[in-house]
């Protein structure tokens, strides 16, 4: 008796899709990059949409939990807007823009504030908002992307719009148009870990900052707790950070391996391991570090942190030697600072090699303008470069400054009448963004 085999796919019938609004420029993401993107062509003129998967703004600063922001020490523009909002709202510990060492210091965020923030920032700005929204297609014609296919608590839905930008971190609307991408280190396709980022209330404030000073950020008692096998994490160090609220610290502490941030099943056993992790780093902190006896693990990250997928193909790769020896490009839309940062894939381990000390590197407009298509830009980690360049670019205020060049050059296609994004001229785009006040 044959046995008739079990199909692995469905046909889904087909049927027509409502379009439920139209814009200018279309945003889909609306992490760090995706903000840039949509208040940027907001104020240039352009009717501007965000989808955004979760209820906030923020990507990986609020779904994420990140707390702390690394050093970004040539990124002025909106996300000094953003540092301000923050201050304003008393959630914002670190240096103040304006002077040396000012405008580029280290801080850290309360994350709850942040959110209030970056509503009134987008907001504000007359920016169009869908939160809960995810995107599930594209409407390509052509060599054109005129719309995205959205899925919500009112089903399949359109979206169209002149120009998109693809902020979603993974490249989900380019991969979707059919513009090839990479992912991986080249000698195996290996991303950098994800991270659960926690906080943890109840810590004596002083007692923690002395530990810190004396055992070089705890490095000497992880690493005999790692010998004694009380601690699994494969992660060489413990990064710490206090947060503006008395008695709460945030860290990025977890590492979670050999997993795939495009991956349904990888980002759900992500989450799982990324919790036990947590537990097992707040025992090791009650116990061996002074302040920490009687503070409690307040909150883990609604989202894993995922450092590196899919690298989008445009019309200029970004490598280590630009990186490195700081070359400039004469369509530069974003410069940062932050060094080559690559966590190891596969288990302990960080590598580290720094442009020079006081320069800076520059994200050329070739490197966010997609292959094949004539109206879509990158505006997320996913940029075209190189797996190291990738490691360097990835720092969220940069990222939020290649948004803001995105979005206003979107906004100019738009203004102009441009068919295609590699029609606009970079000189009228550079001084755009030099009046919003972009360090370019």
């Amino acid at each position: 008796m044959s046995s008739t085999p079990v199909s692995r796919f469905y046909e889904e019938p087909a049927r027509s899709l409502p379009i439920v609004d139209e814009a200018d420029v279309l945003v889909v993401g609306g992490g760090p990059g995706g903000i840039g993107a949509a208040v940027s062509a907001a104020r240039n003129g352009a009717r501007t949409i965000l989808v955004e998967r979760f209820g906030s703004f923020g990507g990986t600063w609020t779904a994420g939990i990140l707390s702390a922001i690394m050093p970004f020490p040539f990124v002025r523009g909106i996300f000094a807007e953003v540092v301000d909002g923050w201050r304003g709202l008393g959630g914002w510990t670190g240096g103040a823009y304006g002077g040396h060492g000012g405008w580029g210091g280290a801080g850290c965020y309360d994350s709850e504030v942040a959110k209030v923030a970056l509503d009134q920032l987008v907001v504000g700005a007359g920016v169009i908002p869908y939160f809960f929204a995810q995107v599930a297609g594209v409407v390509r014609e052509g060599d054109r992307v005129n719309g995205v296919i959205i899925e919500s608590k009112e089903g399949r839905q359109v979206i169209r719009a002149k120009m998109i930008i693809d902020a979603s971190g993974d490249g989900d609307v380019s991969v979707m148009a059919g513009v090839p991408a990479e992912q991986g280190r080249e000698s195996d396709g290996g991303v950098q870990p994800m991270t659960m980022i926690f906080k943890m209330t109840g810590a004596d404030d002083e007692r923690v900052l002395k530990a810190k000073e004396e055992d070089h950020d705890f490095a000497r008692a992880w690493q005999a707790a790692k010998a004694r096998g009380e601690v699994t994490v494969p992660r060489e160090d413990v990064l710490a950070s206090r947060n503006p609220r008395p008695g709460e610290w945030n860290f990025n502490a977890t590492r979670i391996i050999n997993k795939d941030g495009t991956k349904l099943r990888d980002v759900t056993d992500a989450m799982i391991e990324g919790r036990r992790q947590v537990a097992e780093i707040a025992a090791f902190l009650r116990k061996h570090i002074p302040g920490f006896e009687n503070a409690v693990v307040s909150e883990t990250a609604p989202h894993i942190g995922v450092r590196e997928t899919r690298r989008i193909h445009c019309d200029y790769t970004i490598t280590a030697r630009d990186i490195i020896d700081v070359l400039p490009f004469e369509d530069c839309i974003a410069r940062g600072n932050w060094f080559i940062d690559i966590h190891s894939p596969t288990g302990e381990g960080t590598e580290r090699v720094y442009p020079p000390e006081g320069k800076w590197y520059e994200i050329p407009y070739r490197s966010i303008r997609a292959m094949g298509v004539e109206n879509l830009l990158i505006a997320s980690r996913c940029l075209d470069s190189t797996h190291e360049a990738h490691a360097a670019i990835r720092i969220t205020p940069q990222v939020m400054a290649i948004g803001e060049g995105a979005g206003a050059a979107a906004a100019l296609c738009v203004k102009h009448g441009l068919r295609s994004t590699r029609a606009l001229d970079v000189a009228l785009l550079r001084e755009t963004l030099r009046k919003q006040g972009a360090f370019v």
